[in-house]
């Protein structure tokens, strides 16, 4: 059985890889939201007898459900180790009830108190997930992977040639050749098709996310007004917290 002390000499290490991870994670979802797309851009002339052009490819370098994955195993790390210090000082407890369903039993109030703040980051992470760009259809697409959406219909951009029309301003006369002038005009001889694959929440996902994390939230405001107030008590709380949150 671990000793308090021991516990206490790796939590300001966990709590510093948490904070790391939540800031990275928020820089993906704000900075980086391209890592999320997956394209291939391909060309289609109109006419026979034009070079080939190679398509363009751009790799899905991850999804949202993924990069969430990641932080939270160091989430589930740091808020174990710290409910297991707060266990082990407190003897005040209470529950985490929500819709009348109890989701934690006996959560000392010092780390409920503490909770509350930690939630709200985690909840600042949830809220910096990039969504799926409105006004374009887009459906689930389970041949791409898990939790993956394409665009229903390829982006169209069409390739043009610049030609030239003559025109005859005077016709030709025994004295005189024809005038004639050059116009220039632009024809359409192809299309650009790119088919677009992303690994963005819907807005509505997103908002169920956010309101369950809100619920949440309050479960815990109301556990810690209702607490009172060594052998560390090994118990756990991350994967509970994030059961919930991604049920």
């Amino acid at each position: 059985m671990s000793k308090l002390h021991e516990l206490l000499a790796v939590e300001g290490d966990l709590e510093g890889i948490y904070k790391k991870i939540l800031d990275e994670t928020t820089q993906t979802f704000t900075k980086k939201a391209d890592r999320f797309f997956g394209a291939v851009r391909t060309m289609e002339w109109f006419e026979e007898g034009n070079p080939s052009v190679p398509a363009e490819h751009q790799s899905l370098t991850t999804t949202v459900k993924a990069k969430l994955a990641y932080q939270q195993d160091a989430i589930v790390r740091y808020l174990d180790a710290l409910l297991q210090k707060e266990r082990t000082n407190q003897d005040a407890t209470a529950d985490i009830v929500i819709d009348g369903v109890k989701i934690a039993d006996s959560l000392p109030a010092t780390f409920l108190l503490g909770l509350e703040s930690r939630l709200k980051r985690v909840r600042a992470v949830y809220e910096s997930i990039p969504t799926l760009p409105p006004n374009i259809k887009w459906e689930k697409d389970e041949t791409k992977g898990d939790d993956i959406y394409s665009r229903a219909h390829p982006e169209e951009q069409l390739k043009t040639e610049k030609i030239f029309k003559v025109q005859v301003l005077y016709d030709a006369t025994k004295e005189h050749p024809a005038q004639v002038e050059k116009i220039p005009e632009t024809k359409n001889v192809g299309v650009y098709k790119k088919e677009v694959w992303t690994g963005l929440l819907s807005p509505a996902d997103k908002s169920v996310l956010l309101g369950k994390i809100d619920k949440l939230l309050q479960a815990v405001k109301k556990a810690r007004q209702r607490a009172n107030t060594t052998k560390v008590v090994k118990t756990t709380i991350g994967k509970e917290l994030f059961a919930y949150i991604n049920s």
